[in-house]
């Protein structure tokens, strides 16, 4: 476990490993699920540093004084890059996480090496998204954590241990909290600030992901500065991280 103080003197934890010559890579969760999701992930680490904030309110990070948003997530991040002397990061952000990472793209281009979305999106505007965040809403307002934390270990992965630490992560976040940040999926909207994007854009998707069809095309419309690339992987939703992480470290690698 990795700690730190961020801007505001609130302590946060991070996970980390490796330490290679390629560009940091630091990845942006989900509500909930926290940095356990990218489990699957370490073996990046053998030619990169491979880092995973804990935002605010999950696991061990303390939740602060100040109302939670993905600005305050990219200055989290920001401070957490200047903790470790990394000057230039790549930012990976995994469903709602891409709301955060391109957050930081948008607040810290000149310390952007490149983005990374998997099965991200700048704004909710498809009915399948949306009823997944209300849902997401309405149960933490019920405080069903346990409940949740069953859903998405289980909807994730087969392996016990990453499962364990996934249920872990989302029973340590208070229900208000929680809500807080399915709230802010609902209302973040970066669509009209794509164009920008100044850093190498990757977009992955899994090719039967229900929630995020459409939104490539937002972004190859929107991002006018940068080369976009997009790559689906086939057999998978939207749980690309867990069910196919070979695939996917793969492509990261190359990126």
């Amino acid at each position: 476990m990795f700690l730190f103080k961020s801007f505001d003197g609130t302590q946060l934890h991070y996970d980390k490993k490796g330490d290679g010559w390629r560009t940091p890579l630091y990845f942006f969760h989900p509500p909930g699920v926290g940095a356990a999701i990218f489990r699957e992930q370490r073996p990046l680490a053998k030619k990169r540093k491979v880092v995973a904030l804990n935002a605010r309110g999950h696991g061990a990070s303390e939740i602060g004084y100040r109302p939670l948003t993905n600005e305050q997530w990219a200055d989290d991040t920001y401070a957490l890059a200047k903790h470790e002397g990394d000057d230039r990061i790549v930012v990976c952000g995994y469903s709602q996480g891409s709301l955060g990472a391109l957050a930081f793209a948008l607040r810290y281009p000149e310390r952007t090496a490149g983005v990374v979305l998997i099965g991200g999106y700048p704004f909710v505007d498809t009915f399948v998204l949306k009823q997944a965040l209300r849902l997401g809403v309405w149960t933490s307002a019920l405080n069903w954590q346990p409940l949740i934390s069953l859903a998405l270990s289980r909807i994730h992965t087969k392996n016990k241990t990453t499962r364990s630490m996934i249920a872990a992560s989302v029973r340590s976040v208070r229900a208000e909290v929680l809500k807080r940040w399915f709230e802010l999926g609902e209302i973040t909207d970066y669509h009209d600030r794509l164009h920008h994007i100044a850093a190498p854009l990757l977009l992955i998707y899994g090719e039967h992901d229900p929630y995020v069809r459409g939104y490539q095309e937002i972004f190859y419309s929107r991002v006018k500065r940068t080369p976009v690339q997009s790559v689906y992987i086939e057999g998978v939703g939207h749980q690309v991280p867990t069910k196919r992480s070979a695939e996917l470290n793969a492509i990261l690698e190359r990126f």
